[in-house]
């Protein structure tokens, strides 16, 4: 559902360094998770890879949670192998699976399937083991206005709900995209969840969000998705 003065919500969560941001970024989401175990004894979390967020799992990875009851998973997954440098798994095992949340237990998309479309029904079935509504689902946004692995010009991921599995097969993007093909929750269950962030630093990205709040198509700038959501509201976390 569209929303109305969504900049003003965003404003609120300005940060004036990257430091900042990562720092209240993740006690936001500790407490969120807290709360989650503390009334129903687990919490879930879906993440994002990418360099964006490197900062914000060191911290979080810090934070005294009882991690064993937090299970996690990513947004989407380029179709490589962790040992891949662009795999997003194997960002998460090197910031966020540390320290504290070395415990945590992590739902893994990429299964070393020959294709991503091979591994949908297999993924979806680990997934049901998570949770849902997911506690908490932080997303970044490309420079093309893409989030997870749901792209402009495509329709993968971006339907609504129904009876779809939770995930989906997506083509190779162009660049300055990895071009490899990928495996993406869709928009149906990126945004089954309580609460709900979007993630982004630099000014040419703020410049692409003041865009995207603009009426327009979800299928332009898939990153709508998320700033049109009510239920729950978007978090928009900036900093330069």
């Amino acid at each position: 559902m569209a929303r109305g003065n969504l900049m003003s919500e965003i404003l609120r969560n300005d940060y004036a360094t990257q430091a900042d941001l990562d720092e209240a970024l993740a006690g936001f989401v500790a407490d969120k998770l807290a709360e989650a175990i503390a009334l129903r004894g687990k919490a879930s979390m879906v993440v994002s890879g990418g360099n964006t967020p490197k900062g914000f799992f060191e911290r979080l990875s810090q934070r005294p949670l009882p991690w064993a009851q937090v299970s996690l998973t990513l947004a989407d997954e380029r179709w490589l192998p962790s040992s891949d440098q662009h795999s997003n798994e194997a960002g998460i095992r090197s910031n966020l699976l540390r320290n504290a949340a070395a415990e945590a237990h992590f739902v893994p998309l990429f299964d070393g399937s020959a294709t991503a479309a091979a591994a949908v029904p297999a993924v979806a079935q680990r997934l049901a083991c998570m949770a849902r509504p997911f506690d908490v689902v932080i997303l970044g946004m490309g420079i093309d206005g893409h989030t997870a692995s749901l792209f402009s010009g495509t329709q993968e991921g971006l339907q609504d709900g129904g009876d779809m599995l939770p995930c989906v097969a997506v083509p190779a993007p162009s660049e300055p995209n990895v071009p490899v093909p990928r495996l993406s929750l869709t928009a149906a269950t990126l945004t089954d969840c309580r609460h709900l962030v979007l993630h982004i630093t630099g000014v040419a990205k703020r410049e692409l969000l003041q865009q995207a709040l603009r009426p327009g198509p979800v299928a332009e700038l898939p990153v709508r998705l998320a700033l049109r959501q009510e239920r729950p509201p978007c978090r928009v976390y900036w900093a330069p």
